[in-house]
């Protein structure tokens, strides 16, 4: 019983402060419309900015009539060729430095064509000039890098178009409605950090602790009642989103919402535990500030980047598990890597949230 009350305590606690709100509520959906709306260009492949010519990995023999094809002076004007193995186009595709490349795989063989999971206008451009060769009999098949495995979306003998098969390409105010979502999530750990500042170090918290609850049930309920609360905030964003906004969030909410509920855990859990080691607010909040822009960024969570050899490194972090789960669910992912980065994102949450468990209990009177 006394669990359930100090739940109640801390979720009232937490709804009465108008900055806590204002942060995690309207701040979000404020950021989301302003980004949406200023960097749509960026997600139309229409827009008009001056390209350099994109750069492809061709891997064929010496004069077959790919080899002949790209190399034509025409053609080489809108494409940056380099001719290598399908190992090193591979690797070159998955670290960023080409935006697509073109496989010829013998005589009488589709020409396999291969694209980053993330395309962008450059992609674009690629496809247009694969297209143009495959109008004079070459046969195509489309594919698309994710994680490194190469992945048949559309089959033989089909006609290439611009979009692969099923795939459906967010809007800039679709991207960042997930990524500053999960970003303002992080920051919500804050409410964490406020309840047990209030329960460790205010009077409010020492008569708490001399009251007749115990340890377990007082750290217990005040993790709980920051969990429950942000998540709920959370979701007033999540559902402004979707129905003012006219966000896509796919056909697999449940997942979507587990994931969301995975990044509140993990940040609720950290900021608690931050909390009880420094045992100062300024310092956790600057900690916090620092860490979680960090992460937002190196995950492309502002832009879209492409950090080469380090993305293998950062693809581990938070916010880039969650947009790997919720991105995937969307508009179709790798589905082992999808549940392996829910799973990773809930085993951190969980092992924070044990070490946040342990070390409350001790601080308590």
């Amino acid at each position: 019983m006394r669990f359930f009350s100090t739940l109640i305590m801390g979720i009232k606690y937490l709804w009465r402060d108008p900055v806590i709100v204002t942060v995690v509520v309207i701040f979000p959906i404020a950021i989301i419309l302003v980004l949406g709306t200023a960097l749509d260009n960026m997600f139309n492949p229409e827009f008009g900015f001056n390209f350099d010519p994109p750069r492809v990995a061709v891997v064929t023999e010496v004069n077959s009539p790919l080899a002949t094809f790209v190399g034509d002076d025409h053609i080489q004007q809108f494409l940056d060729v380099e001719f290598t193995d399908l190992y090193d186009a591979e690797k070159l595709l998955t670290d960023g430095y080409i935006t697509a490349a073109f496989v010829d795989q013998g005589l009488g063989q589709p020409i396999l064509v291969l694209l980053p999971a993330l395309q962008d206008p450059l992609s674009m451009i690629a496809l247009t000039i694969i297209d143009s060769f495959q109008q004079v009999g070459a046969v195509v098949t489309l594919s698309i890098m994710q994680e490194g495995n190469i992945v048949d979306l559309v089959g033989t003998n089909i006609e290439i178009t611009s979009q692969p098969l099923g795939t459906r390409v967010p809007r800039a105010i679709d991207y960042y409605a997930v990524t500053m979502l999960i970003m303002i999530l992080l920051y919500t750990g804050l409410n964490g950090m406020e309840l047990f500042h209030k329960g460790m170090y205010t009077d409010t918290g020492v008569r708490m602790q001399l009251s007749p609850i115990s340890k377990s049930s007082l750290v217990g309920g005040l993790l709980a009642a920051s969990t429950l609360t942000s998540f709920f905030q959370g979701m007033i964003t999540f559902a402004f989103t979707a129905f003012v906004y006219g966000v896509y969030w796919g056909d697999r909410i449940p997942i979507v919402l587990l994931t969301l509920f995975g990044m509140v855990l993990f940040s609720q859990a950290l900021c608690i535990l931050l909390i009880i080691i420094f045992e100062n607010r300024n310092v956790v909040a600057g900690i916090t500030q620092l860490l979680f822009m960090i992460t937002t960024f190196v995950s492309g969570g502002f832009v879209p980047v492409n950090l080469g050899n380090l993305d293998r490194i950062f693809r581990f972090v938070p916010n880039a598990l969650a947009h790997t789960v919720v991105f995937g669910s969307i508009y179709g992912g790798d589905e082992v890597w999808m549940m392996a980065s829910l799973a990773i994102l809930f085993a951190i949450a969980m092992i924070l949230v044990v070490i946040s468990f342990i070390l409350g209990r001790k601080r308590f009177v």
